[in-house]
């Protein structure tokens, strides 16, 4: 739970970038300073002569054929909506990951009107009252439609914030061909894990390649590592760290083997949610999600990957995590009814659109029944039936932790990967830091 004294904490640094964003909104900015911020900083501008017509600016991160949809659904809005357009606007994954640039929108007052967010950056938007609550628009029927889970990873109190749409899990791909050259079984262990890595590092070949860039995706492909020793960052009642057990010192001990011997990729080629770094013959394995079976499928059909639930340390149950995005509403938006229309038709109406999402433009879990029902045995074709009925199932939902929590976390990643720290005393600080800021009224 966060006390008072955390959420100004948060809120003051947010508070300094609009006072300085104000402050530079008087005098002009060069082009080449601008880079990418041009999306989020300048107004937007409505090209129509109608002054009737609502121009809708959603943000998205996503690429290639996932990009082209939402335009797509813009377009069927229109086309039942002809008052209204969405314009969809391109921020980098990196960008929205670590949300800096995303908050610096809002607090300049040019955010977007629709966004996505996550179980880890969905507290720190409603600390700040950007997001629409959405509690209203849930009616019985439509709850009854979606998961328990899904509406808890969107409610903060009483509130609904966000309309989920996908459930995505973690997985271990692998190379097959590497795998067989060597007469190597796909991992099930840590420990076979860490021989596989031992075996198939080659110049030029990492063994394993998982998150490093410090964001909120870090915590994500981290945490199931954590949880499967038995470990939490948080303990059940939220008070304290879960740092405290003989356990929590385990899994930092196993990755600084893995970095001390040189088999994690500490510096990929490309963002570590693309399944490309594996497919491309840079890793011999990649910890990543249901989202890249459909680049499997397509672009790199002619690649000989597998996929198995993530490795568990000895005598440890299988766990993943489930994550996805979820698309809410600038609660600041000129036209918030309209974007909250627009979300709710998209993803809480008919099943058609949130089926296309995850089974055609992607590979994900639907969290509504209906969705799912109508999916059928979409979700049991070539690598989507290994996470069907091995991974899906063992799963742990995404926190919504602060944001100083995750901070805390991904910093003592940096330090295991990259500056050689001790497992245990990184597994004391991170307990120690946790503790003092939960704790700390």
């Amino acid at each position: 739970m966060m006390k008072s004294k955390a959420i100004w904490r948060w809120l003051l640094p947010v508070l300094a970038v609009t006072l300085l964003l104000a402050a530079c909104r008087t005098s002009s900015q060069p082009e080449a300073e601008r880079g990418e911020l041009d999306i989020l900083l300048d107004p937007p501008k409505v090209t129509q002569a109608d002054p009737d017509r609502i121009v809708l600016h959603l943000l998205s991160f996503h690429t290639g054929q996932e990009f082209e949809f939402w335009k797509w659904l813009g377009e069927q809005y229109t086309k039942e909506h002809p008052n209204v357009e969405i314009q969809v606007d391109f921020i980098s994954s990196d960008d929205y990951f670590t949300d800096s640039k995303l908050l610096a929108s809002f607090a300049s007052g040019h955010g977007p009107d629709v966004f996505f967010v996550s179980p880890g950056t969905i507290r720190r938007f409603e600390n700040a009252g950007i997001l629409e609550p959405l509690t209203d628009k849930f009616t019985p029927e439509i709850r009854r439609d979606f998961n328990d889970a899904a509406l808890e990873s969107v409610t903060l109190g009483r509130q609904i914030y966000a309309v989920p749409f996908e459930t995505e899990l973690l997985g271990l791909y692998y190379n097959e061909a590497m795998f067989r050259a060597k007469g190597i079984q796909p991992p099930t262990t840590w420990a076979e894990m860490e021989e596989a890595a031992q075996a198939l590092k080659a110049p030029g070949v990492s063994g394993l390649t998982m998150e490093t860039f410090q964001s909120v995706y870090q915590t994500f492909a981290w945490l199931p590592f954590l949880w499967q020793t038995g470990a939490d960052l948080v303990s059940a009642d939220g008070r304290t760290s879960g740092m405290d057990g003989p356990e929590a010192g385990e899994m930092f001990r196993f990755f600084r083997d893995m970095v001390d011997q040189g088999l994690l990729n500490l510096h990929p080629s490309r963002p570590t949610t693309d399944i490309g770094i594996l497919a491309s013959g840079e890793t011999a394995m990649q910890v990543s999600g249901t989202w890249n079976i459909r680049m499997l499928e397509t672009i790199y059909a002619d690649k000989q990957i597998g996929v198995v639930p993530l490795p568990v340390p000895e005598g440890g149950q299988p766990v993943t995590i489930a994550g996805g995005w979820k698309i809410g509403v600038n609660h600041f938006s000129k036209y918030a009814d309209e974007a909250t229309k627009f979300v709710m038709w998209a993803f809480a109406g008919e099943p058609d659109i949130p089926l296309k999402w995850v089974s055609e433009v992607k590979f994900a879990y639907s969290p509504r029944k209906s969705v799912m029902e109508a999916g059928g045995e979409l979700y049991q074709r070539g690598l989507r039936r290994v996470f069907t009925e091995q991974i899906y199932g063992t799963e742990r939902q995404e926190p919504q932790y602060p944001a100083e929590i995750s901070r805390i976390f991904t910093e003592s990643l940096q330090q295991l990967l990259y500056n050689k720290a001790l497992p245990d005393e990184l597994a004391g600080s991170v307990y120690r830091k946790m503790t003092d800021y939960l704790t700390d009224g």
